[in-house]
């Protein structure tokens, strides 16, 4: 099989296309908790309607990771499109507490099912020496509705009303990938294989693959904190137009990802990465005492270089310390992290929040920061035996 030298060819782009509808309907839930405050829940209740999408997620993607390979990933797809679809209409109709916990466990099959598929056919895309890049301009793409929803929410007053249309829409809109799909069919090489449950195995006792999982799991841990608990925290503090700093914070990320995602493949992934988990130490630790704008203004910024630097690179460092077969899997294996940590975020922050107010949930996030930048970087010290560093990959595929 001829290696790829191009990056940004129509598959990858096609792929991409496809991860930014996904998230843009993703990001439409920096609304929901607002939603379910005016519809009367508190915030311990709304933490589990919150995270019940992501317990879904957490609990399907262990069994179906060792199923999806890249000649069955389409079937996958077109299946959580629509179970994704069909959860959001639900979404847009119920009230009751089982019945909208029920909807969002839906939502988080669907979700996982079309994520995990989308992943696995963007792998044979991406050319050896250009992970940093290519999980940076994927994360771009994922970031550019996150940036715009936060914004949009601070001059349009949504009511409920208005969010059950929303849902609507986008429920109609999650089917889209079936229409790409069936205008134009994607060549991504050779089939996989199915990677099995041995595969998975196998990963799981590699020390760097295990060390990299944890500190994604503890990043997005508070990532979803921060998504789903911040507005509310400024309602709170007295910060008008909370909305705007993670605006602020995402439109740095995107900055990072548009114009130094070359950069990444340059530098030691995982020690760059374990940096910006550092400096998201520092800001949340900081976060309750700051309530100047330039200090929150700057907050925002140092925020949005962290999880601008991190995101990407753990995604990047997995790619490169895996083997060629085990690729796919292993960045599924961080999509099970990733929804354990929009699990564990707003279930364990609305606790918090609820027993012991703000000051204790930045607290914690700020330990798990911290932690997850140690993880990180144990990870390139314990990965001797794995695939060669990039400039060595890179000299052999040209």
């Amino acid at each position: 099989m001829t290696e790829r030298s191009t990056l940004l060819s129509p598959g990858f782009v096609l792929i991409n296309l496809q991860f930014g509808l996904i998230t843009t309907i993703t990001a439409l839930f920096f609304l929901f908790s607002g939603y379910l405050s005016q519809m009367g829940f508190n915030p311990a209740t709304g933490g589990l309607i919150l995270s019940a999408d992501s317990l879904a997620a957490f609990i399907v993607q262990p069994l179906i990771t060792p199923l999806i390979h890249a000649g069955n990933a389409r079937r996958w797809l077109l299946g959580g499109a629509i179970l994704f679809s069909l959860s959001l209409f639900m979404l847009g109709q119920l009230s009751a507490i089982p019945l909208l916990i029920a909807a969002r466990l839906l939502q988080g099959a669907g979700f996982i099912c079309v994520l995990s598929s989308l992943i696995t056919m963007l792998i044979p895309f991406i050319p050896p020496g250009m992970s940093g890049r290519a999980f940076g301009y994927v994360s771009l793409v994922r970031l550019v509705p996150y940036a715009v929803i936060p914004m949009v929410s601070d001059f349009v007053a949504f009511q409920p009303s208005s969010f059950s249309l929303l849902l609507d829409v986008a429920a109609v809109a999650a089917l889209l990938p079936i229409l790409m799909l069936m205008m134009r069919r994607q060549s991504t090489g050779e089939p996989h294989p199915d990677p099995g449950s041995y595969r998975m195995i196998a990963s799981l006792r590699s020390r760097p693959v295990v060390l990299l999982l944890i500190s994604s799991l503890l990043f997005y841990c508070g990532y979803s904190s921060m998504f789903f608990y911040f507005k509310q925290y400024g309602l709170f503090a007295g910060i008008t137009r909370a909305g705007l700093f993670f605006s602020i914070a995402t439109f740095v990320m995107i900055g990072i990802r548009l114009f130094g995602s070359g950069l990444f493949d340059r530098y030691d992934k995982a020690k760059l990465g374990a940096t910006g988990l550092f400096a998201l130490a520092v800001c949340y630790g900081v976060m309750p005492w700051c309530h100047s704008a330039a200090i929150f203004i700057c907050l925002a910024v140092v925020t949005g270089l962290g999880w601008g630097i991190a995101m990407p690179l753990q995604a990047a460092a997995m790619f490169d310390i895996s083997l060629p077969p085990a690729r796919a899997l292993n960045q599924n294996l961080l999509l099970i992290m990733m929804q354990g940590g929009f699990f564990l975020g707003p279930l364990l922050g609305g606790q918090l929040i609820a027993g012991f107010g703000y000051t204790a949930l930045f607290a914690c996030l700020a330990t798990s920061s911290l932690a997850a930048a140690v993880m990180m970087n144990l990870s390139r010290q314990t990965s001797s035996g794995q695939p060669p560093d990039n400039n060595k990959v890179r000299s052999i595929s040209h």
